[in-house]
């Protein structure tokens, strides 16, 4: 009779595909979930073993983009400002130093 037709062989293939698909994916969770508190004891342990980076590594990188940014003649200027600069705080030294000195042995005539 071609009420009851058996159902064809190619639609059991593909539930046993299937089947075996789920099969394996379980076994990969089930893997997963077995070495996951050794994983993350591990990683725990890392991060605590491993060093932070340095402090000064902002100051490094931003020096570095600082140079790269600059052509040579802005680096020229920028090392003329600063030497500028201790120039003057050195002469503002030297004044104050002599400014006292001067108190000094004024204040010992007295």
């Amino acid at each position: 009779m071609t009420l009851f037709r058996k159902k064809n062989s190619t639609s059991n293939s593909g539930l046993g595909k299937r089947e075996e698909q789920l099969l394996s994916r379980i076994t990969e969770l089930e893997q997963f979930i077995e070495t996951a508190p050794d994983r993350i004891r591990r990683e725990r342990e890392e991060e605590i073993t491993t060093m932070p980076a340095p402090d000064d590594l902002v100051d490094r990188r931003r020096e570095h983009k600082f140079y790269t940014q600059l052509s040579r003649g802005e680096i020229r200027n920028e090392r003329r400002y600063q030497a500028k600069g201790s120039l003057l705080f050195l002469l503002l030294a030297a004044a104050i130093t002599a400014l006292s000195s001067w108190i000094f042995t004024f204040l010992q005539g007295i």
